[in-house]
């Protein structure tokens, strides 16, 4: 598969991931503040499951990673990996309980019910935001140079 072909579909893995960021955060934002919206909900439960599956996926490669072991990834995939990891260590810039703690306690964020839960997933889904949008535009970029 080309390098060109791989960065597309890196954009648009990045286009689902910040969809559903932008999903359970809009409905996290409805809930918190006391209003019912059913499409809200039901489009919240769509992405709690993206999200857990992104999560696993991504812990799995971290942890393969962490351990030197070979990663069969392509380019851009290990340029998203590395670009967590780095976000984990830079804790001045990155104080969620998912960059701090990592993508399992992050992940046990998305069925937290009570208040301060929620607002922890928040914090963590627009870290999560700010990391995976620089990512995709480093795909974006490189598609652009190919034309």
């Amino acid at each position: 598969m080309s390098q060109e072909w791989l960065d597309i579909q890196s954009f648009f893995a990045d286009n689902q991931i910040l969809r559903a960021i932008t999903d359970l955060s809009l409905a996290t934002k409805y809930e918190l503040a006391g209003i019912c919206d059913e499409e809200r909900a039901r489009r919240a439960g769509e992405a709690k499951g993206a999200l857990r599956q992104f999560f696993v996926h991504l812990d799995q490669v971290c942890d393969e990673a962490s351990h030197a072991r070979p990663l069969s990834l392509d380019h851009r995939s290990r340029e998203l990996v590395d670009a967590i990891q780095a976000a984990r260590c830079d804790r001045a810039n990155f104080r969620s309980v998912l960059m701090r703690s990592g993508l399992r306690a992050g992940a046990e964020l998305l069925d937290a019910s009570d208040r301060r839960s929620r607002e922890a997933l928040l914090e963590s889904l627009d870290e999560l935001r700010r990391v995976v949008s620089r990512h995709q535009q480093g795909s974006l970029s490189a598609i652009v140079e190919d034309f």
